[in-house]
């Protein structure tokens, strides 16, 4: 037996092959009784981005937000990227060209999670690099100034959430679904990077894994919740090759919601909604004007009004959720509709400490005879989508 009891003892951010699907009762095992203290890096030189893709975009524009200045950035790509109206204002470099005297003194701040960690981590060092950290666990330092939020951290496990996780680990659908959800809780609780051989990480197919697409038809009514500026729309456009019977969009945030209205204002099978999804309707505090990071929150600038999804008496087929967070609420505002016409669901639970097990366990003590699968689509555990399928579509 692979001796994966040894994982509470390991130091952090460190990296594992997990060979067998067998072993994952004592992988779970292991992160559960883990008394692992894991803290949240500070700021305390200056720092360097390494990655220009969408990560590192937004870390640049966190810091800017923030008020941490960046040196510069570090890309494999760094001639096409300084050409990027972007980082017009910013110095970016190949890895290459960057002298040691810069290594020494900065912290280089990975914006990368579309490969593993750690081994990333270990060739920067390699390359000279002295002080690395990754930008989830910087960004989660500031989380009292920004909105941004990945649930990057997760405290020791109480008996009440052991009891509940093993719920939910023993109630998902398929092996890949349960070595997904263990590197998911891997990493918030111990920070040790499971790679399983047998359950690769496909960040092209969020929300249309087969598993959803074989189930398809062309009666589809889709219920974007959280569409931000239509990405997932256009993916389902593409998917469908336009036979569906109805789209709705439903987004809160007002600079989000006018390039919607932009982009598929003249659709007669698309309906646009302009407001935030809850368990009641009223109204909250709402942090807008953050992009996809824009969401509910008590330190939020600005009151929204608000409205549980069964209001809008939609008769959903396939539903989508990424609320920053706000998932479980709205999936409460959301229950009649989803029993009465027993959608496809498709959720982000990575943003907070609820999807750990109190969003997919809500789902699996109210709903009869779905299948849940989860899958990560980027590493870390970010990207983590809970997919709920009613038994009658897979049969």
């Amino acid at each position: 037996m692979w001796p994966m009891m040894s994982i509470g003892r390991l130091q952090p951010y460190n990296s594992l092959t997990v060979p067998r699907s067998e072993d994952q009762d004592n992988i779970l095992k292991s992160i559960l009784s883990s008394k692992k203290s894991l803290t949240l890096r500070k700021i305390d030189k200056p720092i360097v981005l390494y990655g220009a893709g969408k990560l590192g975009r937004m870390a640049k524009e966190f810091f800017d937000y923030v008020g941490q200045p960046i040196s510069f950035v570090v890309d494999i790509y760094a001639d096409r990227q300084a050409t990027d109206p972007f980082w017009k204002n910013t110095k970016v470099v190949h890895p290459q060209d960057v002298t040691q005297s810069d290594k020494d003194e900065h912290l280089l701040i990975v914006c990368i999670v579309t490969s593993p960690l750690i081994a990333l981590r270990d060739k920067l060092t390699t390359e000279g690099w002295e002080d690395i950290a990754f930008f989830y666990d910087i960004a989660q330092t500031y989380s009292g100034r920004h909105p941004l939020n990945n649930g990057w951290l997760v405290n020791e496990f109480t008996p009440a959430d052991r009891k509940n996780i093993r719920e939910v680990f023993s109630s998902l659908h398929d092996e890949i679904s349960r070595a997904h959800y263990l590197q998911f809780l891997a990493w918030r609780r111990t920070r040790v990077e499971l790679l399983f051989e047998k359950a690769p990480i496909q960040g092209d197919n969020r929300f249309f894994i087969p598993e959803v697409l074989k189930v398809l038809h062309e009666k589809e009514v889709f219920v974007d919740c959280g569409a931000h500026k239509g990405f997932v729309i256009d993916k389902f456009l593409e998917t469908m090759h336009g036979r569906y019977k109805k789209i709705y969009a439903i987004e809160p945030d007002m600079s989000n919601y006018k390039i919607l209205k932009k982009a598929f204002g003249d659709k007669e099978d698309l309906k646009l909604v302009e407001s935030a999804l809850t368990s009641k309707k009223g109204e909250r505090s709402f942090y807008r004007g953050f992009d996809f990071a824009s969401k509910i929150s008590p330190k939020g600038t600005e009151l929204i009004k608000t409205m549980p999804l069964d209001d809008l008496d939609i008769p959903a087929t396939f539903i989508k959720m990424h609320l920053e967070g706000g998932e479980l609420n709205a999936l409460k505002g959301a229950l009649r509709t989803i029993r009465d016409y027993r959608p496809i669901l498709a959720l982000t639970v990575y943003h907070n400490s609820d999807g750990i097990w109190k969003t997919p366990l809500f789902l699996m003590r109210n709903l009869e005879n779905y299948s849940f699968i989860m899958r990560l689509h980027s590493w870390a555990g970010t990207g983590m989508v809970l997919y709920a399928i009613p038994k009658e579509n897979r049969a």
